[in-house]
């Protein structure tokens, strides 16, 4: 599995911190509402290097988590 970012939609509050930080753009504002009424964050696939720049710059704990690919290749 190649590296991505899994967002949980209900957590994110739409303040686009992690997509204005994200280095590769593999983060975009989805334009779906979440249940609190927030377009949330979504992950698009765009060379994603696990930097967790996105991570970093939430703060909302617990909304985004980064998975690394250790090459592998899975199970």
């Amino acid at each position: 599995m190649a590296n991505h970012v899994e967002i949980a939609d209900g957590q994110c509050k739409g303040c686009r911190l992690c997509i204005e930080n994200c280095p590769t753009h593999s983060l975009v504002q989805g334009s779906q509402l979440n249940k609190s009424g927030y377009q949330y964050a979504k992950f698009e696939q765009h060379g994603c290097t696990a930097c967790g720049f996105c991570y970093y710059m939430c703060p909302e704990p617990g909304a985004i988590t980064v998975i690394k690919d250790d090459g592998k290749g899975g199970a």
